[in-house]
Parts: C-alpha cells; sequence; structure tokens
C-alpha cells in the first residue's frame, strides 16, 4: 500500500526543524514533508502549478486568473507546489502561521488537500470589531517597528510568550533567538504583515475537507477562542483544548500530541 502523504508546516520565526518531532513519528507510516514557507526563496507556482521563479524581498498577494480577483499569498501558492509533488491529494499539518497558511491553501486548492490538522491556528489573526477572537493590531505594529531597532529583543520575547507555560534556560533563550534571526529580519517582517492582513473566516465553510483542531488553553499568542470560532465555521471539524499547554503544542505535549494526530490521520486512510 502506498504511503499517505503528509505536509507539516511550521510557524512565525521557526524553521521546518519545529516539525522534526511530528516527521520523525510519521516517518514509517508516511512520506513526510517538512517546511517553512516564511522562508527566503521557497518556490511559488501559477496555478497550473508552473514554477515561476522564487519569493523575494517584500511579499506580496497573487491573483489566480478567473477567480473573480480574489488574491492568494505566496505562502498558500508555496504550499500547492509542494502538494503538487506528491501526486495525490495530503494532509496538511500546520502550526500557527503554517495552519493559517494551510487554511489558506486548503481554501484555493481544495483538490490538493485531504485533511488539514491546525494547532495553535487562527482564521484571523487581528481582532476587529466583528471579530473579539483575535490579537489587537497594534501588537504586531508595534512588533515590526521593533524588529527594524532591536530584532533580537522582539523575537525573544515572542519566543518566551510562545513557550509559556514552560520555561528554558538564558542559553537556549539565545540560541533559539540566533536561529530565527537567521530568517532575515525582512521576512520575518513579511510573515508579521501577513498576518496583519489575512482574513480567511468567510473562506471557512467552503472547506469540506476533515479538520482536527487543537489548541491550549495558556495560549498567549493566538487566544483559545480562535479554535472555537474555527470549529463553528469549518464544516466537517472537531476541536480539542488541552488545559495545561500554551502555544508550543508540538514541544509540550509530545507524544500525546503526536498519537492524536496518527489517530486523525487513520481516519483519512
Amino acid at each position: 500500500m502506498k504511503k499517505p502523504s503528509v505536509l507539516l508546516i511550521s510557524g512565525w520565526a521557526h524553521g521546518a526543524e519545529a516539525m522534526h518531532p511530528l516527521a520523525d513519528a510519521m516517518a514509517n507510516s508516511h512520506w513526510v514533508t517538512s517546511l517553512s514557507v516564511a522562508d527566503p526563496g521557497v518556490p511559488r507556482i501559477d496555478v497550473r502549478g508552473r514554477r515561476r521563479g522564487t519569493i523575494q524581498g517584500k511579499v506580496e498577494d497573487q491573483r489566480r486568473p478567473g477567480d473573480g480577483g480574489a488574491s492568494i499569498s505566496p505562502y498558500a501558492r508555496a504550499i500547492a507546489l509542494h502538494l503538487d509533488k506528491s501526486g495525490e491529494p495530503a494532509c496538511i499539518v500546520g502550526w500557527s502561521t503554517g495552519g493559517i497558511a494551510a487554511i489558506e491553501a486548503a481554501a484555493n486548492y481544495p483538490e490538493k488537500v485531504c485533511g488539514l490538522v491546525l494547532l495553535s491556528a487562527t482564521a484571523r489573526f487581528c481582532s476587529d470589531a466583528d471579530y473579539s477572537a483575535g490579537v489587537d493590531p497594534a501588537v504586531l505594529r508595534a512588533m515590526i517597528r521593533g524588529l527594524k531597532k532591536n530584532p533580537e529583543a522582539v523575537i525573544a520575547d515572542f519566543i518566551l510568550q510562545a513557550l509559556y507555560p514552560v520555561r528554558i534556560p538564558a542559553d537556549e533563550l539565545v540560541r533559539r533567538t540566533k536561529n530565527a534571526l537567521e530568517q532575515g529580519t525582512n521576512s520575518l517582517i513579511d510573515g508579521l504583515e501577513y498576518l496583519a492582513r489575512v482574513d480567511l473566516r468567510d473562506a471557512l465553510p467552503a472547506i469540506t475537507t476533515p479538520c482536527l483542531i487543537i489548541h491550549g488553553r495558556q495560549d498567549r499568542i493566538v487566544p483559545r477562542q480562535a479554535a472555537q470560532f474555527l470549529v463553528s465555521k469549518l464544516p466537517v471539524s472537531d476541536v480539542e483544548l488541552l488545559p495545561s499547554a500554551g502555544h508550543s503544542l508540538i514541544e509540550q505535549c509530545g507524544k500525546d500530541l503526536i498519537y492524536r494526530i496518527l489517530q486523525f490521520q487513520e481516519i483519512l486512510r
């Protein structure tokens, strides 16, 4: 029997290695690809799957011909390219910003996606008058300003908030901060600008692929109410709120999280 394909997508300020615990656990039973679509040089595609160079500099939304002018980000297009390589629909496991991009890809390329696992994800990162399950847009604006002046401080604070309630030694925080900054300040800012403008709420009802939503009740990055909004709008979905977990579910929940995701994968077979 051919192994099913799984695409793992990491979050903002994290490389593909953040998904390696999941990748290692699935390697024997699935064809697994781990990536961070925020990395510079990720290929992008047009609607026929043809390579069009690489993402360079500021991230701009693309428009899909014949779709009424709706925009598709390079993040979702990069996901579609990787899905093309599998030759069959794949399950996407997206964490944080990777989960947002996964929702966007599923909405625009439904034929390529057979399942979604959304970890600490949201349909809209920022709150507005009609959506209280997001973060104040001023938070992102402050982070963008901070990245231009003192990127180390911004990244270190983000890592600490993402890991809450877990604490790490100071030298480990320095190491992780350095690794995140290797993506480049411009790439990190592009990711925040994507979070500031993306709004996938209206796309959710049309996504009919099975979805598993997992969120930590202690999440300081994406409010847990975002998960409840997702499950209320996605037609075929289930949600699990983990009482003692924060934003970094893969690191904090370990084997229990992996077991639940593998259970979901079996349902898709």
